[in-house]
C-alpha cells in the first residue's frame, strides 16, 4: 500500500512506511489481493508504488471498486484496471505503467476477478 508520501524514500528504493505516512489502509484480503480505501474518504487514486512487489490492490471508495492495480517486482504499477471511468468508448479498461494515453479493454480474467471481488466485498 501507499502513494506519494507514504515511503520513506522511493528514488533510493527504501520501501517502508513513514510512521503515519499511510495514505490507503485494508479493509479485507481475497486471494492474496488487498482490498485497500483511503484513510480520509477522498477521491481515490490507485497508489504509483506498492509496499510489497507483485502485488495486486483492490481500491474502494464509498463502496465501489475503482481500480484494481497489479504491480511488478520492482514496486512500479504494471497494470491499472479502471472501473466507472470511460476511455476511449470504452468503460471497462486498463492502463499499462501509468501511461494513461492509450486504454486497453479489460480481459476476460479481469473481469472475472472484478465480479468475483464484488461479490465477495458487496461492491457496486
Amino acid at each position: 500500500m501507499g502513494g506519494r508520501g507514504s515511503f520513506r524514500n522511493v528514488s533510493l528504493k527504501d520501501f517502508t512506511f513513514n510512521s503515519n505516512g499511510k495514505t490507503y489502509f485494508k479493509i479485507g484480503e481475497y486471494n492474496g489481493i488487498d482490498i485497500i480505501a483511503r484513510k480520509d474518504h477522498l477521491s481515490v487514486k490507485a497508489p504509483e508504488y506498492s509496499h510489497s512487489p507483485n502485488k495486486i490492490y483492490a481500491v474502494v471508495q464509498n463502496g465501489k471498486l475503482k481500480h484494481l492495480t497489479f504491480y511488478d517486482k520492482n514496486h512500479n504499477q504494471a497494470k491499472s484496471i479502471d472501473l466507472g471511468v470511460s476511455h476511449g468508448g470504452m468503460d471497462l479498461h486498463y492502463h499499462l505503467y501509468l501511461d494513461h494515453t492509450t486504454a486497453y479493454p479489460a480481459t476476460t480474467e479481469d473481469k472475472n476477478l472484478i465480479k468475483e471481488i464484488k461479490r465477495k466485498f458487496n461492491l457496486k
